[in-house]
């Protein structure tokens, strides 16, 4: 199989994830009590025997800097290729305050170190899909078709899914190549359509040529200004995707994300591949004699003695006596103190509760807390 770099935006141009992307950007967001939605992206390559990735960070990537560190974790520490994290103040062509104007911006700012890789293609790929995909096939898919672009799409319908605005569509023909890039905007929220989950294979060749020709004519973004406007010209391929995954872009989705993984068919579909994280040495968790834990995902280290129900608990979460929680996400380190009750209610890293406090959203609008908070 040909040698493929792998370019990861750690951002979305459209997420809404209110307090949780405060002060972390969207591919470091904790995700299924210990992994965070990073570890899916970068498992995927490690899976496809790819090990030259390069993350594209835009602002707050501390905790991903943290989180992924030298990629230790996905047996990316190496001579020739690796993990990097490219900042958007490290660059030739950086500004004063480090803001891409659109994606093509941000792989033109970076052209530098991406022409550094001896790679033949490039696979770019977003993190506000989750899912579980070899890239070879992908890579064998592009080759075999003598495509410009192979984009990876899903079919909506098969899911059930009703499509956020701003997400890409694609109109294909018995060839699945494709004729016409559209976005979903208010009126067409509900479309059947299949919609690019944000992951392509290019040439690097092409992918510098076309980045060139479009931030000379002030033209900023991958999907208008290469996909949408140059589809009739270009030979673009789509790729469907036929396994499960999560698409991110708003609380609620989060909310439904993490919920789906306390369902066992769901979690095996996820986890079909291995997914690797960052490996915290933790003491196993406490469970008092009087506790009560019901279909819920508890890292280690925690302590519980009151009742979690539907719930996912980040490593080293304390729930006090008397608490009662449903149908909500604790992040790492967040202290409960007793009779407190939640539900819907996603509580964000470090944040402490205090006694007898009540709290509750909906599955539609869960309460956010965000990080160091004290309720």
């Amino acid at each position: 199989m040909s040698s493929a770099l792998g370019i990861i935006f750690s951002y979305s141009q459209r997420e809404n994830l209110r307090e949780m992307t405060k002060l972390r950007t969207l591919s470091s967001v904790p995700f299924g009590g210990k992994y965070r939605i990073i570890d899916f992206i970068l498992s995927n390559y490690v899976n496809s025997g790819i090990n030259d990735v390069s993350i594209i960070a835009r602002n707050n990537f501390h905790s991903l800097m943290d989180h992924v560190g030298s990629g230790k974790e996905w047996d990316m520490t190496r001579k020739r290729g690796g993990l990097r994290i490219l900042s958007p103040l490290s660059n030739p062509g950086a500004t004063d305050t480090g803001i891409y104007r659109g994606t093509l911006d941000a792989i033109a700012k970076n052209m530098h170190s991406i022409r550094r890789s001896m790679s033949e293609y490039v696979i770019i790929s977003g993190c506000n899909v989750i899912y579980s995909l070899d890239y070879n096939d992908v890579i064998r898919s592009h080759i075999e078709n003598n495509a410009d672009i192979t984009a990876v799409y899903a079919d909506n319908v098969k899911e059930n899914m009703i499509l956020p605005c701003g997400v890409a569509t694609l109109q294909m023909d018995g060839q699945n190549k494709v004729h016409e890039v559209g976005f979903v905007n208010e009126e067409e929220h509900q479309q059947n359509a299949f919609w690019c989950i944000g992951c392509f294979v290019i040439r690097k060749s092409l992918l510098e040529s076309l980045v060139a020709d479009a931030i000379a004519y002030g033209r900023y973004d991958l999907y208008r200004d290469i996909l949408q406007r140059l589809a009739g010209s270009l030979r673009i391929i789509g790729y469907e995707y036929k396994k499960y995954l999560f698409e991110i872009s708003s609380v609620s989705r989060y909310m439904q994300a993490n919920m789906s993984l306390l369902k066992a068919d769901v979690r095996k579909k996820v986890f079909e591949m291995p997914v690797y994280t960052k490996v915290k040495d933790s003491v196993p968790t406490f469970y008092s004699t009087d506790c009560h834990v019901s279909n819920s995902i508890i890292a280690e280290g925690c302590t519980i003695e009151g009742s979690v129900t539907n719930s996912i608990l980040s490593r080293g979460v304390k729930i006090g006596k008397g608490t009662v929680i449903n149908n909500s996400i604790i992040m790492q380190n967040t202290e409960i103190m007793k009779n407190v009750s939640l539900d819907h209610v996603i509580l964000d890293k470090d944040v402490i509760v205090r006694e007898s406090r009540q709290l509750a959203g909906h599955e539609t609008y869960p309460v956010v807390i965000e990080k160091l908070s004290i309720v």
